[in-house]
């Protein structure tokens, strides 16, 4: 069995690996010491992937440890716009189905990662469209803790007029993020992306997630296989 470590944008997909997945990772027979995270951090301090070379140069010592552990990703594509972030970008964005934009997208991720070094044990992964996507899940549960009852009723809302939520898109004006924001901002509230995004994660449960999010769910399946056959 080998070791698994996440390379992760931000401290609310750090706390979703820790808080949700690793328990789940668990749950299928992985030892909870096995599965580790990374946040992508910055030259001049800070964190978040505004540059494919932080990428690289928060991967490059994961690269080169002995034991050869699975290596993932989870990015947003929300805001992966520029050359500057993901070498190969302008080539992507060419092609209009967002399921193929995104494998190749995970395509130029993984040369940037064999450029460094021939690695074979990389499994890159782009979240449709961002971490907040996952959050839609089950608002019904999810939501509940709110006290402001119309915020639940407004996603509950929100959801249902998409065929599936992995559809609620990432335009500036339409990304899940930015729908949430605008939802709680209407009653006097403001949405925290930290911590606040994780209780809601842990209210819907993974299972929900997996259930909602196939392209997600393919990703952890194939992760757990990975790991435990090597």
């Amino acid at each position: 069995m080998k070791r698994l470590i996440f390379i992760v944008e931000g401290d609310s997909e750090d706390e979703f690996v820790k808080r949700i997945l690793k328990p789940y990772f668990v749950s299928k027979g992985v030892p909870e010491y096995l599965v580790k995270s990374y946040i992508i951090t910055m030259s001049g301090g800070g964190h978040g992937f505004n540059n494919i070379e932080h990428f690289k140069n928060t991967i490059e010592p994961v690269l080169h440890y002995k034991d050869e552990p699975v290596i993932t990703t989870l990015i947003d594509h929300y805001r992966l716009n520029s050359e500057k972030k993901l070498t190969g970008y302008n080539q992507c964005i060419k092609e209009s189905d967002i399921e193929k934009r995104l494998a190749k997208m995970e395509e130029k991720l993984n040369d940037a990662v064999q450029s460094i070094k021939a690695y074979r044990f990389f499994i890159p992964y782009i979240q449709r469209h961002e971490f907040e996507t996952l959050l839609f899940a089950d608002p019904e549960q999810g939501f509940d803790l709110e006290s402001e009852e119309r915020i639940k009723q407004d996603i509950i809302d929100l959801c249902n007029s998409f065929a599936s939520i992995e559809d609620i898109n990432c335009t500036p004006e339409g990304a899940p993020s930015v729908r949430l924001k605008e939802i709680y901002s209407k009653y006097k509230k403001k949405y925290e992306k930290g911590a606040e995004a994780v209780d809601i994660a842990e209210l819907t449960t993974i299972e929900k997630i997996l259930d909602k999010c196939p392209r997600f769910k393919n990703w952890i399946d194939t992760l757990i296989t990975e790991v435990l056959k090597a």
